[in-house]
């Protein structure tokens, strides 16, 4: 039985690899080795940018003889970016599943059904770890001395690192479940602590570079806090050196630790993912019902389902909070990007070509429509049957999408424009430039999402992270941004700034007419029929 959901679990979490969504049927060989083909270019695109950072460490710290202090580092590289690859869909995965009262009633044990789950999250941490794992381990070989225990010892670190950050994902992801069955709107306080974290994540790698200029400098005073601080790493740091014993104990203090995190886990399980203690208890109040118009219902019932969600929200809305932030950005530093402007010899006009294009490719962070559909899930027949018409159910999905990201883009706009003070033509074309790219990009996203539904979900996470609609959407208006850019580069000698802008303004009228055109017949006659 164990093997038979372990097998369930993997087909899951990599369905979107062989598995057509919207016919249901398995994808074909060429189909595999395309998607196979596209992740390994983006991955390894990622584990370029890791294999500087490990190869300008590497050297110096073997010349050092501080071997064990490179693992250390590109060590807890590995387990940040595999925890926070997974921590995001823990919660989800483990508490949340579509499925999770089926299996609950069948005759399995509630430890199987964790460990089954848990080898989800692993499957996604060690994904992600491999990204830099992968760079670090192959440093390692060019620069570093040969030893054959060492060797083994290196082969098996990632494997065991993995552990790591799958009992620290587990952690986190326990913690969520337990503060959120006492909050009334766990939603949004998960997005909070979710956005600090990623804060926090962009700061540190901003902060990047003048950090390893730090460490190298003073290698051994941080290595020596390290040791204490780091026991586990130290010592698998040691086990890459070659040295067996400290790879005993790297490997029995991770698994010790993934023991006790398990034992927890399996005597809280059940009642976590079958409680709802945060739901307010039911109170009937008699009250008057205001009546909504067709749109405004099927609106409303779209933004419950946006703010309903924390996965839904972070991963598909980031751009409602990146933006009201870095129109702050502008206003407070103001001065100072004034100064620096008048001292880079551009023409002006092209400055203002550049802010379009910056809040556009702000307002491409928000994917909200590219999802919508395939979140319908089992309940597609619900919105089918009501006396409302596909195109109506489409048109709400494009409204939540510019509600949500028009209002920040606006106040970007608006702080944009008082900092760089374009003339009046400027000040007319950069708006409108940026509410028709808005609509096209979420047109598209729907137009996606059609073209690649994905309705037979267990866990919210895969149609919202595990998509190929919903990576095309995101890449994709980046993609047109660029395309614009280089466009731009060959036209330079023809047409002007403003004119080029006015030409941008027509290709995306004429993009969205298209789209919007196919969206309300065929697009209506397909969600129609799904």
């Amino acid at each position: 039985m164990t093997k038979a959901l372990f097998k369930k679990q993997m087909m899951e979490v990599f369905s979107w690899l062989y598995k057509d969504k919207k016919s249901g049927k398995l994808r074909t060989a060429k189909g595999i080795a395309g998607y196979v083909l596209l992740y390994l270019i983006i991955f390894g695109f990622l584990g370029a940018i890791f294999y500087v950072v490990a190869d300008g460490l590497c050297e110096p710290l073997v010349t050092m003889g501080m071997g064990w202090l490179y693992w250390c580092l590109m060590g807890l590289i590995s387990i940040f970016l595999g925890v926070f690859g997974s921590v995001f869909n823990t919660y989800a995965s483990l508490y949340q599943a579509k499925d999770n009262d089926m299996l609950l009633s069948m005759p399995i044990q509630t430890v199987r059904i964790l460990l089954v789950r848990l080898s989800g999250v692993y499957a996604m941490g060690l994904m992600y770890e491999l990204i830099a794992m992968i760079p670090t381990v192959i440093v390692w070989f060019l620069k570093a001395p040969f030893s054959g225990s060492g060797t083994v010892c290196v082969l098996l670190i990632p494997v065991v690192l993995s552990v790591l950050i799958l009992t620290l994902s587990a952690i986190l992801g326990w913690a969520v479940a337990l503060i959120a069955g006492k909050l009334k709107h766990k939603n949004i306080v998960i997005v909070i602590v979710s956005l600090v974290f990623i804060a926090g994540y962009y700061y540190l790698w901003g902060q990047a570079y003048s950090m390893l200029q730090s460490l190298l400098l003073n290698a051994e005073r941080i290595g020596g806090k390290m040791k204490t601080a780091l026991y586990p790493l130290y010592h698998m740091g040691l086990a890459a050196e070659g040295k067996p014993l400290s790879m005993l104990i790297f490997t029995a203090i991770i698994g010790a630790l993934f023991v006790m995190v398990y034992v927890v886990l399996s005597r809280s399980f059940l009642k976590l993912a079958t409680t709802n203690r945060g739901a307010a208890k039911a109170v009937y109040k008699e009250q008057k019902t205001k009546t909504r118009s067709v749109g405004s219902a099927l609106l409303q019932k779209e933004l419950r389902r946006f703010l309903g969600s924390s996965n839904y929200m972070l991963n598909c809305g980031l751009g409602i909070i990146l933006m009201p932030i870095g129109a702050i950005a502008l206003v407070w530093k103001a001065d100072m990007i004034q100064e620096m402007l008048a001292a880079v010899p551009i023409e002006r006009a092209v400055l203002f070509l550049g802010a379009a294009g910056a809040v556009c490719l702000l307002t491409a962070m928000n994917d909200i429509t590219a999802p919508s559909v395939s979140l319908e899930g089992k309940n597609l027949w619900l919105a089918q049957v009501l006396p409302v018409s596909g195109r109506q159910v489409l048109m709400a999905k494009l409204k939540l999408h510019l509600l949500l990201t028009l209002i920040p883009a606006a106040v970007l706009t608006v702080a944009a424009g008082w900092v760089l003070k374009p003339g009046t033509a400027f000040a007319i074309l950069i708006p409108l430039a940026v509410l028709l790219f808005v609509l096209f990009m979420a047109s598209m996203g729907l137009l996606i999402g059609l073209k690649m539904p994905n309705l037979d979900w267990s866990s919210e996470v895969v149609p919202i992270k595990q998509s190929l609609g919903v990576m095309l959407a995101l890449f994709g208006g980046w993609a047109v941004i660029v395309a614009f850019t280089g466009l731009y580069v060959l036209m330079d000698s023809i047409l002007k700034p403003l004119a080029y802008l006015l030409l941008v303004c027509i290709v995306l009228l004429a993009g969205c007419g298209v789209l919007l055109r196919w969206l309300m017949t065929k697009g209506a006659e397909i969600f129609e029929a799904l």
